[in-house]
């Protein structure tokens, strides 16, 4: 286990605890995956594309990561997600982690044709989701946590990029109702929505400021959360977009 990384931050000790993180192979994943594993969890991280899942095993590097291609659009994701809870043994934490890049709108949304509306894939974006909650909070433990992890767009308008944001907000949406449904059963679940993430991708493109939060601190407010140890665990919702003053229960001043 590993000390938290920030002044807000409490010890979690995931020792025993089985979490899944879908998106792992991702930028924001990756960090999230990397403290998962240092607080002491078993790791099953998932992604599309096995190379990048190879790349992130290759990385971290620890006895307690492992891997599995996972597609949510995949007609067997069901089944896919049965077999995977049944090897690894009930899931304490799920962490949703996944995002598509929507094509831009430089003339706005109102001067997209039909196709190109399509194009911006927001139902088979939203849908992914819907079918991941669906497939995974069955094999969650009934005191564990699913967590969403979002961008600021979703509650931020975008000219240009409105694609992003009503993707977004729609995905808060639909994980704040989970929450509600399941709020007298169980599991937990909540939607984290964060502000700039430093990601080894944005680094090796010379994009990166030290003020922005890191991919682990993401993840220590996540094990905050599967550990039930965070001062928020009683709210569906969370902003974590200044790293000094770490998730907040609402959103910063606009």
């Amino acid at each position: 286990m590993t000390a938290p990384t920030t002044q807000w931050a409490r010890q979690a000790d995931l020792t025993d605890r089985t979490v899944l993180v879908v998106g792992g192979s991702g930028g924001v994943g990756e960090g999230v995956v990397r403290k998962l594993v240092a607080d002491g969890a078993r790791v099953v991280a998932t992604g599309r594309h096995q190379s990048r899942l190879q790349g992130l095993a290759e990385r971290i590097h620890s006895p307690r990561l492992s891997t599995e291609r996972l597609d949510a659009l995949d007609p067997e994701l069901d089944e896919q997600v049965v077999a995977l809870a049944r090897e690894v043994g009930p899931f304490d934490g799920v962490v949703v982690s996944v995002a598509s890049t929507v094509p831009q709108q430089p003339d706005g949304l109102l001067s997209l044709s039909d196709a190109e509306w399509d194009a911006q894939r927001l139902v088979p974006d939203l849908t992914s989701i819907f079918r991941l909650y669906r497939a995974l909070v069955p094999q969650l433990r009934g005191s564990g946590a699913l967590i969403q992890l979002n961008g600021f767009s979703a509650d931020l308008p975008i000219p240009g990029n409105g694609g992003n944001s009503i993707a977004a907000a729609a995905a808060k949406s639909l994980t704040r109702t989970v929450a509600a449904e399941l709020a007298s059963s169980g599991p937990r679940v909540y939607g984290v929505v964060m502000g700039m993430v430093r990601t080894r991708a944005r680094q090796l493109a010379g994009i990166d400021d030290p003020r922005w939060l890191d991919g682990t601190d993401i993840g220590a407010h996540v094990a905050e959360l599967i550990a039930g140890t965070s001062r928020l665990n009683d709210l569906d919702l969370h902003y974590f977009i200044d790293k000094a003053l770490g998730p907040q229960a609402t959103p910063p001043a606009q």
